[in-house]
């Protein structure tokens, strides 16, 4: 699986993200995929709460409640 490196600023150099794309295009079973994807959507309100813009913050948490979306829509 290609992984892409997170460049973000505060972010540890050299620790690797999958993008939402990768998770939803790995050969896994549907439960595995959706947990990936619940892990990402706590990342994202983790990250959220960092935010000194309350744009950003919005869009993460967003970002959050479509990637849970997801995990229910693939999980079985």
């Amino acid at each position: 699986m290609a992984r892409s490196m997170v460049s973000t600023s505060g972010a540890r150099q050299g620790h690797f993200s999958p993008t939402v794309a990768q998770v939803c295009a790995i050969d896994a079973e549907p439960s595995a995929k959706a947990r990936m994807l619940r892990e990402l959507a706590a990342w994202y309100r983790a990250f959220a709460a960092r935010a000194a813009n309350p744009v950003i913050w919005e869009s993460r948490l967003l970002t959050a409640e479509e990637l849970d979306a997801e995990s229910g829509r693939i999980e079985p």
